[in-house]
């Protein structure tokens, strides 16, 4: 098992803080950036917007499997519609 980094860093009155380049560069920092932190009964976790979005798509996987996207089952569903009215259409003509 991997190690975590850890570093304790100092707190301003202002509540500001510097995250150490190590831990920047192990999140795929580079220079300025946006971070999320969560805070429960265990402290507080950093992540990037990236490892949000992984982890959400990894949520939400078992419930998409075998399913196409919404959009094409919408398209497809759509367009049998339309190909049912153009038979009836095409039907009504021949009486």
């Amino acid at each position: 098992m991997v190690e975590p980094l850890r570093r304790t860093v100092q707190v301003a009155e202002n509540g500001r803080m510097n995250l150490p380049a190590d831990m920047r560069r192990g999140l795929g920092l580079n220079g300025a950036g946006r971070v999320i932190l969560t805070q429960d009964e265990d402290g507080i976790r950093i992540s990037t917007v990236d490892q949000a979005l992984k982890r959400i798509r990894a949520l939400a996987a078992p419930f998409a499997q075998g399913r196409e996207s919404v959009v094409d089952e919408f398209l497809a569903e759509r367009r049998a519609e339309a190909a049912r009215e153009d038979g009836e259409d095409s039907d009504a003509g021949r009486n």
